[in-house]
Parts: C-alpha cells; sequence; structure tokens
C-alpha cells in the first residue's frame, strides 16, 4: 500500500502537509475526549498531578523528599508543571500548553530525515512523520504529561545538532549536542546512557587528549555533577522505584534478568520493522556466514533457558502479551524473538555502532519491567537516525 502512494502522483508534498494539519486536529480531539491508548496514561498523570502541586506549595520540601513520592519520573517537568500550578492556571490548560511543547517532537523528526535522507523525497519523510502521531504512546502522554515524551523530544534535537556535526565537523554542533542531551536526560534519565554514543563518535574524530576532547569531557562532567549530587551525595534516589503490578518488595529491580531485557527487545524492534520489511521499504543486505548464524542461535537457546519474565508482572512487549493470552504460553514469543536475532543480530557484527546502539538500547531500560510504551516511537526516531 505504501508502495504505491510513494511511487504515484497522488501523495504530492501539499497533501502531505494537509495529512499532519489532519493528524494534529485528531490529537485535538483526543485531547478533549481524553485518550489513554497506553491504558495508565491517566493515573500516572494523576499520581504526579498531586506532586507537582506539592512543588507549587513547597518547593523546597518536595524537592528534597522528592524519593517519598511513588513516581520514578524525574522532577524536572514536574517542577516546570508546577510553576504553572503557582500561576493558578487551570488543569486543562497546562495540559494544552504542554500538548503544543511536545508538537516539537514530529518538527524535529522531520528536520532529522530531512539531513540524514536527503536524496529522498520529502512526501515520503512526511508520512514517516505521519507515524509519531499514530503513535499510542504520544498521543496518550501528551494529552496527559509524562517526562518520557518531552525528553525524547530534547534528544531528539541532540541528534539533530549530532547530524549537523557529522556534516559540518562544525565544533559548536557537538557542544549543542552534548547540552541538549543532557537536558533530555534530566528530563527523562534513560536517555543519559546515549552520551556514551555521541562520546564514541567524537573521539573517532578528535585526539583522546586533544583540547576539544578536554573541552568535551569537561562540559559533561559540568552538566552531570547536579543529577550525581542529587542522587548519590543527598542520596534522593527516585529511581529505585518499580511500575510492576504486584512486585515483590524483596526482589532485585535494576538488571533482573538481561536475558529477558535482550530477548524482549529484539521482538519489540521486529514490531517496528515489520510494516517496512513487508512494504520493503528497508531492504537488508543479506548476510550469509555460519559464525553469525551458530551465535544466534546459542544466543537465543540461553536466552530462552534463562528466560523468566512475569506475566502478571504487566509488560513484556506485545507478542510476549498476545503469545500469552492466546496461548497461555511463551511459544509464539520464542519463535518471534528466533526470527527476529536471525534477521536482526548480524547486522551489529558488521557495525559497531549498531551494536553500541543495541546495548545502550538494552540498559535504557535496566529495571525489571519492560514495557511497549518505552520503546514508542523512540525507536522509530533511533531507526531513521543513529542506526546504519
Amino acid at each position: 500500500m505504501l508502495s504505491k502512494i510513494f511511487n504515484n502522483n497522488y501523495f504530492n508534498l501539499n497533501k502531505g502537509i494537509l495529512f499532519i494539519f489532519s493528524l494534529y486536529l485528531t490529537l485535538l480531539i483526543s485531547f478533549f475526549f481524553g485518550e489513554n491508548s497506553t491504558g495508565g496514561a491517566i493515573s500516572d498523570y494523576n499520581n504526579q498531578k498531586s506532586i507537582s502541586s506539592s512543588f507549587s506549595i513547597n518547593f523546597k520540601e518536595t524537592l528534597f523528599n522528592y524519593d517519598n513520592f511513588s513516581t520514578r519520573h524525574s522532577p524536572i517537568l514536574i517542577i516546570f508543571l508546577s510553576i504553572f500550578e503557582k500561576l493558578n492556571l487551570s488543569d486543562l490548560v497546562i495540559r494544552i500548553i504542554h500538548l503544543h511543547l511536545c508538537l516539537l517532537l514530529p518538527y524535529f523528526f522531520y528536520q532529522i530525515l530531512k539531513l540524514k535522507f536527503e536524496s529522498i523525497d520529502k512526501k515520503i519523510l512526511l508520512l514517516l512523520v505521519g507515524l509519531i502521531f499514530l503513535s499510542p504512546t504520544f498521543r496518550s502522554l501528551t494529552i496527559w504529561p509524562d517526562s518520557r515524551i518531552l525528553g525524547l523530544t530534547f534528544f531528539s534535537l541532540s541528534i539533530i545538532y549530532y547530524l549537523k556535526f557529522k556534516q559540518k565537523l562544525n565544533f559548536s554542533f557537538a557542544l549543542l549536542n552534548i547540552f541538549t542531551c543532557a537536558i533530555s536526560s534530566y528530563i527523562s534519565p534513560n536517555f543519559s546512557l546515549f552520551s556514551l554514543f555521541f562520546l564514541y563518535n567524537y573521539l573517532k574524530i578528535f585526539n583522546v587528549l586533544s583540547k576539544k576532547m578536554l573541552i568535551i569531557y569537561s562540559l559533561n562532567l559540568v552538566l552531570a555533577l547536579p543529577a550525581i549530587y542529587y542522587i548519590f551525595v543527598l542520596d534522593i534516589n527516585f529511581l529505585n522505584k518499580t511500575a510492576a503490578i504486584n512486585f515483590n518488595e524483596g526482589e532485585k529491580i535494576f538488571f533482573n534478568n538481561i536475558f529477558n531485557d535482550i530477548l524482549i527487545t529484539f521482538t519489540i524492534i521486529f514490531f517496528y520493522f515489520l510494516p517496512f520489511l513487508i512494504e520493503k521499504i528497508i531492504k537488508f543486505e543479506k548476510v550469509y556466514r555460519l559464525d553469525y548464524l551458530i551465535f544466534s542461535l546459542i544466543l537465543f537457546s540461553v536466552c530462552v533457558y534463562f528466560f523468566n519474565y512475569n506475566y502478571s508482572y504487566s509488560g513484556g512487549g506485545i507478542f510476549f502479551k498476545i503469545s500469552n493470552f492466546l496461548f497461555n504460553n511463551n511459544f509464539f514469543f520464542y519463535v518471534i524473538g528466533l526470527i527476529s536475532i536471525l534477521i536482526f543480530l548480524p547486522y551489529l557484527f558488521i557495525n559497531k555502532e549498531n551494536f553500541i546502539i543495541l546495548v545502550l538500547i538494552l540498559f535504557n531500560n535496566p529495571q525489571y519491567t519492560i514495557y511497549h510504551k518505552y520503546f514508542d516511537p523512540f525507536l522509530l526516531i533511533i531507526f531513521f537516525s543513529l542506526f546504519n
């Protein structure tokens, strides 16, 4: 279907702009009807709302006792929203302001696509941008403010500066990349890991002890110090919370089982690539090597052997849910996991940057529970910007 649209003149640039505007209108309609397609957006926001009210009443006490609240979200967005609470703005106005701030995300994604695919027709890029508006996570978490979408927005801006740096090798773009990546990390800490990816690429260009690298090291350290002081020195560790249902307090929250993470993450990656593979929009070069095949099969077997993700804790990705809901077992999920590993793993061996990105995606969510919404539309943006 998409291939036919791309290969004829029905979908032109003006219709593409109208298409995006129509999707924006659907978002407004969903706002007034209170769309909650992720299921937990409203309850998460209501919990967050009580904290933002607390910030507006007593900022200092709330900041230094933040880990006593039942949230693992960064306080930055909540503090930002509390400013509007202090101004006595209605909840409706606060949410509509947040919604329009989050519209920067599809705009930044479009800018990323233009930088990455200069020769591709802009109408195709607009169709890809439209996928952001169709994302259940984007729709729910712009309507009901949450740190993940605004964090992803600033992370996308940091990718823009990174791509501009790669094109022009202008050092100021590297500094802007580091600064905006830090902002995204303060809003949503999971993006902090990707500073390692950017650092790796700067080290490939600049000497490890060059003046420019020393500036990069220093800037990263200075920007990280407030978070280090807040979490490790003041011991306000709000990250040590679980979103799992029925989770036992004595269980390990962080890095409980890396094999769970690997298998679930590969199946979620497969989910996002599936329509592009079916439509042959993305074409993989065939990589036939016996050692790749053997390693893929060994990795899959080890993951299955140690896999112990608890269905009752919720999460696990769409294929894990389908497998347990329809068949009351993991067999279908394992089949999809095997296909996913066989398709994608070889391309991680032949490209170091892709391998680093996958590792960072795996460690991006170190807690036991893995929710599909954590990857949506994050993976889409990563695929079309940083992956090769």
